[in-house]
C-alpha cells in the first residue's frame, strides 16, 4: 500500500512566509524519504485543501494540520474542503487520516519555554522583573481555539520564570494593545504563538505592539519589549510533524537519506513525461518544457543576450517563482512568471518534479483534461460547501460573476471551466481564494 503525507497550512496573500514554512519542512521529509509522497495544501495558496488529494495516487493519505490550535480552520474548514468525517475517513479506495495539531503535541510546550528562557537572557533581568505575553490568534466564531494559547500561559506560570504570564489575541479579547494595561513588570517578553512568520507576526502583531515591523527590541509607553520568534519557526518541528503522523496510523517508511527531488504528488506524472517524449517540447502554461530542462517563455520583448540564471535545487526554484525580486506571487499559476532561468533534469523524472514545484496541483489537471476524466465544480457546490464568510458568494448573479473572470481570470494560465464549462488545456475546477476574496469584497461594497 502506497502512503501519502500532506501538511495542511494557512497560506497568504501578504506574505510568503506563511506557506514558505510549511514548504520547507515538505522538502526535508521528501529527503528523508518517510512517504510515498509528500505534499502541501492551503487555504490561501496552491494546491488548496479541496483539489489537493486529487494530486495523490497513494492510498493511504495523512493530513497533518499546520496549526497552532484546534480551531475554525481545524475543526470546520479542513473537514468541509476535503471531505473528512472524523480521524479516519473511506474515500472510495483511499483511507484518510486526519492528525491532531500541534497544540496538542509537547513540542510547542517546549519551544514556548525555550523561547521565554531566551528572552530573559537577551533581556538580562530576573523573572520577577518580568510580564511573558503569548499572543495567539483565536477568533469569536470559536471560541475553543484561544485554549492553546492559555495552556501555553498556564504551562510557563508553572515554571516560575516571570512574576507575570497573559494570554493576549489579534482577533479576540483581550487584544493585544491591552497587554500593557493587564501587567505592570518593567519588562515584556512577547511570544507570538503562530507557526510562521508571516504577515500576522512580522506586520499585524508588531504594530498593535507599538513596533516597527522586524524591530524585536524597543521601549513601549515606558516599558522594554523583547518580541521572539514564532514559536512554529524551531528545526524540531519537522519530527513533531512525523510524530503525529504515526499517532494518526500513517504506515510511514524508516527515514532515509535522500534528495528533495524525490515523493512529489504521482497523479499525471507519466502522462506528462510520456507527452514529452512523444512531442519532443511541450509548452504548459508559461513554461517550455524538454526532456532537458525546464524553462519559462521569454516575451517577444526581453533581452536575448542575457545567459539564464540556472537553477539547481527546490528551495532556488521556488523561491524565485513565489517571490521574484522580492514580489509575492500567492497565486502560482498567475501568467506573470518570471524568465531568464533555466531548470535542468539531471534525472528523467525531475522533469514532473519541476513543473510541481513551479505550478502545485496543476499536473493532476492538465493529466486528468487530456485522458477525459476532469469534471468541473461550480460556485454553487463551492458555496454550499463553505463554512463562513464565503457562502455569500452564493448571492453572486450571473453578470457579476462573468466581470469577476474577466477581472481576475484572465491574468491565470488556466482556463476558468468552472464557469463556462469548457474544458482547455490546463483546466481550473473551481474558484481560487484569491478570486473569492475579490468577490466578498465586491458583495460587501455593494452591501454598503
Amino acid at each position: 500500500m502506497s502512503c501519502a503525507l500532506v501538511l495542511a497550512g494557512h497560506g497568504s496573500h501578504i506574505s510568503p512566509h506563511t506557506a514558505g514554512l510549511v514548504w520547507s519542512h515538505v522538502d526535508k521529509l521528501r529527503a528523508m524519504g518517510v512517504a510515498d509522497e509528500v505534499t502541501a495544501a492551503f487555504w490561501k495558496e496552491m494546491p488548496s485543501f479541496h483539489q489537493v488529494l486529487r494530486t495523490l495516487s497513494a492510498t493511504d493519505i495523512t493530513v497533518v494540520p499546520i496549526f497552532t490550535a484546534q480551531g475554525y480552520f481545524t475543526r470546520m474548514v479542513i473537514p468541509a474542503e476535503m471531505g473528512l468525517t472524523g480521524a479516519i475517513t473511506q474515500q472510495g479506495e483511499k483511507i484518510i487520516r486526519y492528525a491532531r495539531t500541534l497544540s496538542e503535541h509537547p513540542y510547542l510546550t517546549q519551544v514556548t519555554q525555550q523561547r521565554v528562557e531566551a528572552g530573559l537572557a537577551r533581556a538580562k533581568v530576573q523573572g520577577d522583573q518580568v510580564a511573558v505575553v503569548i499572543i495567539g490568534h483565536s477568533t469569536r466564531r470559536t471560541p475553543e481555539s484561544r485554549l492553546a494559547a492559555e495552556h501555553q500561559a498556564q504551562c510557563i506560570r508553572q515554571t516560575g520564570l516571570a512574576r507575570e504570564v497573559i494570554t493576549v489575541f489579534l482577533d479576540d479579547d483581550p487584544s493585544i494593545p491591552e497587554a500593557f494595561s493587564l501587567t505592570t513588570a518593567p519588562t515584556l517578553i512577547v511570544i507570538p504563538f503562530f507557526v510562521a512568520a508571516g504577515s500576522h507576526t512580522t506586520l499585524d502583531v508588531p504594530r498593535q505592539l507599538g513596533l516597527d515591523p522586524e524591530q524585536c527590541e524597543a521601549e513601549v509607553k515606558g516599558r522594554q519589549v523583547f518580541y521572539l520568534p514564532p514559536v512554529g519557526v524551531d528545526e524540531s518541528l519537522t519530527e513533531a510533524i512525523l510524530e503525529l503522523a504515526r499517532e494518526a496510523g500513517a504506515p510511514l517508511h524508516r527515514p532515509r537519506s535522500g534528495s528533495n527531488w524525490d515523493a512529489f504528488p504521482a497523479a499525471g506524472r507519466e502522462p506528462l513525461m510520456e507527452a514529452v517524449r512523444r512531442t519532443g517540447t511541450l509548452d504548459f502554461g508559461q513554461l517550455r518544457l524538454s526532456a532537458q530542462a525546464v524553462t519559462a517563455l521569454e516575451p517577444e520583448s526581453a533581452a536575448a543576450d542575457q545567459p539564464p540564471e540556472r537553477l539547481e535545487s527546490a528551495e532556488a526554484l521556488r523561491q524565485k517563482v513565489r517571490q521574484p525580486d522580492d514580489h509575492f506571487r500567492p497565486l502560482a499559476v498567475s501568467a506573470d512568471l518570471p524568465f531568464g532561468w533555466r531548470a535542468e533534469c539531471a534525472l528523467p523524472e525531475r522533469l514532473h518534479a519541476l513543473v510541481e514545484t513551479i505550478y502545485p496541483g496543476v499536473v493532476a489537471l492538465w493529466a486528468e483534461a487530456q485522458q477525459g476524466h476532469f469534471r468541473p465544480g461550480s460556485i454553487e457546490s463551492l458555496s454550499q460547501r463553505q463554512t463562513g464568510i464565503f457562502r455569500k458568494l452564493a448571492d453572486l448573479d450571473q453578470s457579476q460573476q462573468m466581470a469577476l473572470v474577466e477581472g481576475t481570470c484572465g491574468a491565470c494560465i488556466l482556463h476558468p471551466s468552472w464557469f463556462d464549462g469548457v474544458v482547455g488545456q490546463i483546466p481550473c475546477p473551481e474558484p481560487c481564494n484569491l478570486w473569492m476574496s475579490r468577490a466578498l469584497k465586491q458583495i460587501e461594497a455593494e452591501e454598503k
